[in-house]
């Protein structure tokens, strides 16, 4: 399938700033290029591919905002989407400390985020790389569920105020669950590249932690050290990052309010790089913002913050260019979108060992905001479990659930992996998200009750 370009892409903005009736206004375009290669119980069983795109007009009249979004991109479609936003804008209630729509400025140019060979991937390159890891599930007589995609997005941003910015990015991703008869394992893997997927590894490592998972016993719910696989880091890092924003602690929301410059976890840095070329890099928000690399936590300490237009305006301060999409009901206002927990000196293995007594945990699943001001998560492990006894994996247990403030585990940090693993899968096909993160081993968490799988 081919990719919608930049041409088309400016040419679907300029026709919706041109039809729009306001003092100012913006057009952004977000495109998908995407396939999907499904499987369930070890068989191929669905090919998806899908071409789609989305224009987002605001118009500003005064201090009054209107917005539409439309995926109808034919000329009609799009002089509605103006038409409509621009009477919104002069019905809308005003809004005094809206700030206009952001100027252009220089944008500093990026590594490419990407690569031909993913975007003009085929659904036979796919289902060959799927093939070896459903061989090696059957081979072990397990059963694997996933899936391998490939994804090309493309964003433009253009305004009256003379922005202009495009960039194309792609992402494959693969994900599995093996099951056994009495236990499930996971491992994913995303990279721009598909040819820097190395199916092989998701397979081996997602059939032999599923082989180890068998049987799980019961272990009692409590506090214990841990020892945190990339999975179940990457959903710390993104409850973590969207606390790091200037609309949280405006709002007083994050757990660094009031707290820049002070200590707030352990010896862990974390950072939003959007030069980073392994993070699915771009150099521009949905504003048309010039990015920049943001130190947030420097060894353990809150260092900075990362802020859109209208936040930035608001508090004296200048936009990082991390804003996100703006919707009329948007949470956020911005949030890091290249987030990266720094690299430590110890391997998986250096970790597990040494830990005298603890839990492995491979991922999290379902987890929700119960008190976001102290960083209070409600989750559950899944997909690999295990105890940890002098320094080794003894046998696997039963899953947890936990309720548990995040930063307060961060703060009890004893050791940091040197391998980072790359998460885009889901996010990226939305917003362009993305982190690297490493293992973590910590002193303390805590698990409230347990269940019976």
């Amino acid at each position: 399938m081919t990719l919608w370009t930049e041409p088309e892409l400016r040419r679907i903005c300029e026709a919706a700033l041109h039809a729009t009736n306001g003092d100012q206004a913006e057009a952004v375009v977000s495109a998908l290029t995407s396939g999907l290669t499904r499987f369930a119980n070890n068989t191929i069983h669905q090919n998806v591919a899908s071409r789609e795109a989305s224009l987002q007009v605001r118009v500003v009249v005064g201090k009054r905002v209107g917005m539409v979004r439309t995926h109808d991109l034919g000329a009609d479609g799009i002089a509605r989407a103006a038409r409509s936003a621009s009477e919104i804008a002069l019905q809308a209630p005003e809004n005094p400390v809206f700030a206009g729509l952001p100027p252009a400025r220089p944008i500093a140019p990026a590594p490419s985020a990407f690569v031909e060979r993913t975007a003009a991937a085929t659904p036979l390159e796919r289902a060959t790389r799927v093939a070896s890891l459903l061989r090696r599930a059957r081979e072990r007589r397990l059963s694997a569920a996933g899936y391998l995609s490939t994804t090309s997005q493309e964003l433009a941003v253009a305004s009256s105020e003379g922005v202009w910015a495009y960039a194309p990015s792609t992402m494959a991703a693969v994900e599995t669950v093996v099951t056994g008869p009495a236990g499930t394992a996971w491992a994913e893997r995303n990279a721009m590249d598909l040819g820097r997927i190395d199916v092989d590894a998701v397979a081996e490592e997602a059939t032999a932690k599923c082989l180890a998972a068998q049987g799980p016993r019961d272990l009692a719910p409590g506090t214990y050290e841990v020892v945190l696989e990339p999975y179940a880091v990457s959903d710390i890092a993104q409850f973590i990052g969207s606390s790091l924003t200037g609309q949280s602690v405006e709002e007083g929301r994050s757990f660094v309010t009031g707290k820049l410059g002070r200590k707030v976890t352990g010896d862990v840095t974390i950072v939003d790089d959007p030069f980073d070329p392994e993070l699915a890099p771009r150099a521009f928000d949905y504003e048309g913002q010039p990015s920049r690399r943001v130190t947030l936590v420097e060894r353990g300490i809150a260092r900075g913050l990362v802020y859109d237009f209208q936040t930035a305006s608001r508090v004296g301060a200048e936009s990082t260019g991390h804003a996100v999409l703006p919707t009329p009901t948007a949470t956020y206002a911005a949030l890091p979108q290249h987030l990266r927990i720094e690299a430590g000196t110890q391997s998986r293995d250096e970790l597990i060992r040494g830990v005298a007594r603890g839990v492995l945990v491979t991922r999290f699943h379902y987890t929700r905001w119960v008190h976001q001001l102290r960083s209070i998560v409600t989750g559950m492990t899944r997909d690999g479990t295990f105890l940890i006894e002098n320094g080794e994996i003894a046998h696997p247990v039963k899953n947890f659930r936990f309720t548990q403030s995040y930063h307060d585990a961060l703060g009890t940090t004893r050791g940091v992996g040197n391998d980072l693993h790359l998460f885009a899968a889901g996010e990226f096909m939305v917003g362009g998200a993305s982190r690297r993160v490493p293992a973590l081993r910590l002193g303390t968490f805590t698990f409230t009750g347990s269940t019976q799988y």
